[in-house]
C-alpha cells in the first residue's frame, strides 16, 4: 500500500473525528502498566537530546489540554518503521507463549541485519495531526529510506514462510505513513469542540524539527506505548562522508 501524504492524511483523519468522535484507549484506560510483549524495528528511541528539547514544549502544551490526553514524555518517544509482534495481541502472557515470542527476535535479527547497511539519513517532524485514536508527528523523509527499509524487510521475511507466519500470527505490520505517535486518550476530552480547537492552536504554534538517524534499533515493548522496553540490537548506519544509495534489490538494500 503507498504511503498516504501528510495533508492528505490530516484531512481524513479530522473528517473522521467530526463523524465518529474520538477512541479511548483501553489500556490506559484500565491497565497501563500492565505488562505485554511485543519488537520492533525502530528509530529515534527515544529522541536524540537536539530533538527532545524541541518536543518538550509541544508535549507540555497538548498534555495541558485535558485530563483524558496522555502524551508520552520524551524518553518514550521513537519512530516505528516495522513492527514484528504486536504488544497490543500479547497482553500478561503466560511464561511458555513470552518465551516462544522471545525466540523470534534472533531469527529476525539475523535476517535483517545485513539488509540495514545504508546510509545516515534525516527525517522532518511536522506539527502534530490528530487522529481518533491518538496524535501523531507526521514525518517527511525526504530520501524515502524508511520505505524502502520496510519494503526490503517485507520481501525479506515473505521469503522465509515459516518464520513469517509465526510474525503475522504475532501481528506484523508496518504502518502505512511514516510518524511518530505522542498522545492518546485516557478517557473523553470534556468538551470535544473546545478540544479540538485548542489542539489545532498547539499544532499552528509548533515548528517542524529534525531526527538525525545515524542507526536502525531492534526494541522490546514491555509495558503499553514504550512506557517500558528496551533496545536489544543497534544498526548502525554509514555516515554521511561514507554515502551510499540505498536501492531495493534481490539481497535487500545496497
Amino acid at each position: 500500500m503507498p504511503e498516504s501524504s501528510p495533508a492528505n492524511f490530516a484531512l481524513d483523519a479530522r473528517r473522521e473525528i467530526r463523524e465518529h468522535g474520538l477512541v479511548v484507549d483501553a489500556l490506559l484506560a484500565a491497565d497501563p502498566d500492565g505488562p505485554v510483549f511485543g519488537f520492533n524495528l525502530a528509530c529515534a528511541y527515544p529522541f536524540p537530546a537536539p530533538a527532545a528539547r524541541h518536543y518538550r514544549p509541544i508535549a507540555e502544551r497538548l498534555a495541558a489540554l485535558d485530563p483524558a490526553v496522555y502524551v508520552y514524555p520524551a524518553r518514550e518517544t521513537h519512530v516505528t518503521i516495522v513492527t514484528f509482534v504486536s504488544f497490543r495481541l500479547h497482553e500478561r502472557l503466560g511464561l511458555e507463549r513470552l518465551a516462544h515470542l522471545r525466540s523470534l527476535i534472533n531469527p529476525v535479527r539475523d535476517m535483517i541485519r545485513p539488509l540495514l547497511e545504508g546510509p545516515a539519513f534525516k527525517l522532518v517532524l511536522g506539527p502534530p495531526v490528530l487522529t481518533r485514536k491518538a496524535a501523531i508527528l507526521p514525518i517527511s523523509d525526504a530520501t524515502g529510506a524508511i520505505a524502502r527499509i520496510r519494503q526490503t524487510v517485507r520481501t525479506a521475511l515473505a521469503a522465509d514462510k515459516a518464520l513469517h507466519t509465526e510474525l503475522v500470527r504475532g501481528g506484523l505490520n508496518a504502518p502505512d505513513i511514516v510518524h511518530s505517535t505522542i498522545m492518546r486518550f485516557k478517557s473523553e476530552p470534556r468538551n470535544l469542540a473546545k478540544f479540538l480547537a485548542d489542539f489545532d492552536e498547539v499544532a499552528a504554534a509548533a515548528e517542524p524539527f529534525t531526527l538525525a538517524i545515524d542507526e536502525l534499533l531492534l526494541t522490546t515493548e514491555t509495558k503499553p506505548y514504550m512506557r517500558a522496553g528496551e533496545v536489544i540490537h543497534r544498526f548502525p548506519l554509514a555516515a554521511p562522508s561514507g554515502r551510499r544509495i540505498l536501492k531495493f534489490g534481490k539481497k535487500g538494500l545496497s
